[in-house]
Order: C-alpha cells, then sequence, then structure tokens
C-alpha cells in the first residue's frame, strides 16, 4: 500500500485521503500486503468514523470485501469495540453480519472475544447471528465464558439461553469452560440458569467440578458444590473421581479442601479404571506432602490396583525415587 495512503488512513485524516484519490482514483483499491486489509478496513480498526464514513458513501462496494483471513471491516470495528462505524457498516450492507472467518468466527464472536459489550447488544438485534453458531464447535458463549464478562454472557443467555448446553469441540459446555478459568460469576450465572450444567460430561466424561479441580479454582468447587452436592460423586469415563482429578494434577489444597468439607468416606478408596486409589497416583508421582496427607486422612494402604500393585510397591518398584519418600515408604509399611 502507498505510504501516503496507509499514512491518511491510519491517522483519520480524509482531506489528505480526497487528495490523494483526486491524483488517482484507483490507489483507493490498494491493499495492505499480507493481510490484504482495505483501507476501509484500517479505517474501522483504528475507529475513524468520519473517514469511514467518506468511504462508505463513495465506495459502498468496500463495506463487504474479504481480506486474507475472510474478513470484512465490520470484524475489524467489532473486534475493537467501535459501535458507531458497526452502525454504519450494518446500514450500508446487513448482509455482512453474517460473515465468517477462515476460522469460523462470526463478528459476534470477534466482539465476545475482546468483551465489547455495547457492540455485542447491537449484534444481537440481528438474531440469525447466533443461527449461525448451531453447528460451530466454538460458540460466542464460550468465548465470553472464557474470558469472564458476566455482561455478555448474560445478554446471549437471554437470546438463546439453549447455548448453555452447547458443547465445543472437547465436549466442553460454557459452564465447563467458566470453571476452569475461574470465572466465578459467570459460573453463578450459568448454574442459576439450570443447576443440571453440574453434571454435564465432556468428551473425557470430566464435569465442570472436574474442570474446577484441576485448575485449583477452590472458589469455583464451592460454587457447584452448594449447586449440586451429588456431582461431587461423578467420575470421569477413565473411573476418576474428583479426588483422582486432584492428585493426578498435585492440587493439594483442593484435596484438602475436599476432605474437610465433604464427607469423602466413599471416595478416598475409590479406584480408577487402572484400578488405582488417589495414594497409587500421589506414591507415582512422588508427591511426598500428597502422600503424607492422604495417609493421615485414612486410607487403606494395601488397595491393589490392575497390575496387583499396592502404593508401596508403585514406591518400591520405582527406581528413582531414591529416598524421596522414604518417610512415607516408612509410614505406609506402618499401616501395612
Amino acid at each position: 500500500m502507498d505510504r501516503r495512503l496507509q499514512e491518511s488512513v491510519t491517522s483519520g485524516d480524509v482531506v489528505a485521503l480526497r487528495k490523494l484519490v483526486e491524483q488517482d482514483e484507483s490507489i483507493i483499491r490498494q491493499r495492505v500486503p499480507g493481510s490484504l486489509n482495505t483501507v476501509l478496513h484500517v479505517a474501522a480498526r483504528f475507529g475513524h468514523l468520519d473517514l469511514a464514513q467518506e468511504m462508505v458513501e463513495t465506495w459502498p462496494d468496500m463495506v463487504s470485501l474479504e481480506n486474507a483471513y475472510l474478513e470484512t471491516p465490520l470484524h475489524e470495528a467489532c473486534r475493537e469495540g467501535h459501535l458507531e462505524i458497526v452502525r454504519l457498516l450494518l446500514e450500508t450492507d446487513r448482509s455482512v453480519a453474517y460473515k465468517v472467518n477462515r476460522r469460523e468466527e462470526s463478528v459476534l464472536f470477534a466482539a465476545c472475544e475482546r468483551g465489547k459489550t455495547d457492540v455485542v447488544k447491537e449484534l444481537l438485534n440481528f438474531p440469525r447471528l447466533l443461527m449461525l453458531e448451531l453447528d460451530m464447535d466454538n460458540t460466542s458463549l464460550h468465548v465470553a465464558a472464557s474470558s469472564g464478562n458476566t455482561e455478555i454472557v448474560k445478554e446471549i443467555l437471554k437470546a438463546r439461553p439453549d447455548f448453555a448446553w452447547k458443547r465445543n469441540v472437547y465436549g466442553c459446555t460454557p459452564l465447563h469452560v467458566a470453571c476452569g478459568k475461574g470465572q466465578l460469576e459467570v459460573t453463578r450465572e450459568l448454574v442459576k440458569l439450570d443447576s443440571d450444567l453440574c453434571v454435564i460430561p465432556d468428551g473425557e466424561g470430566r464435569i465442570p467440578l472436574h474442570c474446577a479441580a484441576i485448575k485449583g479454582r477452590i472458589n469455583i468447587i464451592d460454587e457447584i458444590l452448594s449447586a449440586s452436592l451429588d456431582s461431587a460423586e461423578a467420575t470421569t469415563f477413565n473411573g476418576e473421581t474428583i479426588l483422582h482429578v486432584a492428585v493426578k494434577n498435585n492440587q493439594y489444597d483442593v484435596v484438602r479442601y475436599l476432605t474437610e468439607s465433604l464427607n469423602t468416606t466413599k471416595l478416598l478408596n475409590m479406584q480408577d479404571n487402572d484400578g488405582n486409589t488417589i495414594l497409587h497416583l500421589a506414591t507415582a508421582a512422588k508427591l511426598t506432602a500428597m502422600v503424607t496427607y492422604i495417609l493421615k486422612i485414612g486410607i487403606d494402604v494395601n488397595c491393589l490396583n490392575r497390575k496387583g500393585y499396592t502404593a508401596l510397591d508403585v514406591v518400591e518398584t520405582d527406581a528413582s525415587n531414591s529416598g524421596a519418600l522414604a518417610y512415607c515408604t516408612s509410614t505406609i509399611r506402618s499401616r501395612c
């Protein structure tokens, strides 16, 4: 793109742009190398409303031109939250509201990803926009839940409450995403909509509670258990309890919180599909503090996994332990 043209568009200089076009009308059709952005893409990104109006009035077809990522200028305006430019582009050509980029992301998705609440409210006046996402793996609600924008989550749920059950490519609902990211307010909104969301499994059989435990989100765990205490007994497709996933991810505080807050008698000695208890997992991972704590809360140290190993066997067959779990080993022996 001509340097003078780029400077005038980037700075929003309408007069300079007019002079360049008077000298050479074709200059307006130049694009930025690589991205293939038009001058309207650039104006939309920087929020130059007067410049955008000038372009739209003179070259209205520019509104629908796509760059290398198949994005129109509307994607840029939505992503940056320039509401007036969003309105201008939509008034000129409403069809651009329904274009998706190479990643199958709509303009609504772009606004949600950046947390542009006012733009989202404007776009939701186009009901068909959410219909675009019915067959997509990742929705605007997923991305809003991930970023923790509660107001956007509320707006989308108001328009399409059924999206709370929509799963992404990993089988995760927006609640899975919110729990994993530690978004407490979003979690509350979704749970308030329907507590049954708490027991929906993802592609690996993990419910939102498991996602929170994996990441050590104790405040989220507390919120989920307050709404669905039964979810504490749910297991993954590999037979893992919430304690299993917490131990596997070395979330000591989660294990302690759960055992101190709940009656975990039933969970303590549960075995996954490989026959491992949480003690097997903790010893295999050389989690000395975890092993010490688990032994204190009372667990069956003689439980055999599918290989016929006790937790002590797991320690003693691993030459790499080199004394790191010596104290725990002696403690386990004393319980055998």
